[in-house]
C-alpha cells in the first residue's frame, strides 16, 4: 500500500497517508486478525480432550490444539483451513495486485534512471516478500499434504519464515 502510494501518487503521498488514515488501517487490521482468531479458540476451548494436553509445536496454534481432541475434529479442520487460506492469500493477493498497478504506473514513467529507482524500490519488497510466503506456503502445502513427516521440521520452516522477513526488513 505504501509504495503503491509512493509510485503512483508521489505529490499527493503526505494527504493520503495521514496518521489518522495509518492509525484506521492498523486498527482494522488487528481487529479483523482478533476476529479471525476468536472463533477458532472458542471451538478449540469446546472440544473434548481426552488425552495428553501438550501442544507440539512451539506456539499455541488451533490446529496442533485441536488436533489432540478425542472427537470428530472435522469441522475444526475445515475451518482452520479456511482460516490460513484467507490469511496468507488476501494479503499476498492484494499485494501481487497494487504491484500490478505500480508496474503499469512505472512503465508510463519516461525516464529510463527514473524506472530503475521505482522498481529497485519495488523489488527489495517483493524479495522480502518472496521470502516469507515460499516458506509459508511450501510449509502449508506440504503439512496438509503430509509430505513432512516430522512435526518439528515443519515447526521450524514456520518459525523460520515468520522470524527472518522482519529482521531483514531495515
Amino acid at each position: 500500500y505504501d509504495r503503491l502510494i509512493a509510485i503512483c501518487w508521489p505529490l499527493r503521498y503526505s494527504t493520503i497517508n495521514t496518521n489518522l488514515r495509518m492509525l484506521l488501517i492498523i486498527v482494522g487490521i488487528w481487529s479483523l486478525v482478533v476476529l479471525l482468531e476468536i472463533f477458532p479458540v472458542s471451538l478449540a476451548a469446546r472440544l473434548p480432550y481426552c488425552g495428553s494436553r501438550e501442544v507440539n509445536s512451539c506456539c499455541c496454534e488451533h490446529s496442533p490444539a485441536y488436533r489432540l481432541a478425542c472427537t470428530d475434529i472435522s469441522y475444526n479442520r475445515q475451518l482452520a483451513t479456511a482460516k490460513t487460506l484467507t490469511v496468507l492469500l488476501g494479503p499476498l493477493s492484494f499485494i501481487i495486485f497494487t504491484y500490478v498497478i505500480i508496474v503499469v504506473a512505472v512503465t508510463r514513467i519516461a525516464s529510463i534512471s527514473q524506472r530503475r529507482k521505482a522498481f529497485h524500490t519495488c523489488f527489495t519488497h517483493l524479495l522480502l516478500v518472496l521470502l516469507y510466503y515460499m516458506p509459508v506456503i511450501v510449509a502449508y502445502v506440504l503439512g496438509n499434504l503430509r509430505l513432512v513427516p516430522n512435526v518439528d521440521l515443519l515447526t521450524s520452516i514456520l518459525t523460520i519464515s515468520v522470524t527472518i522477513p522482519p529482521m531483514a526488513e531495515p
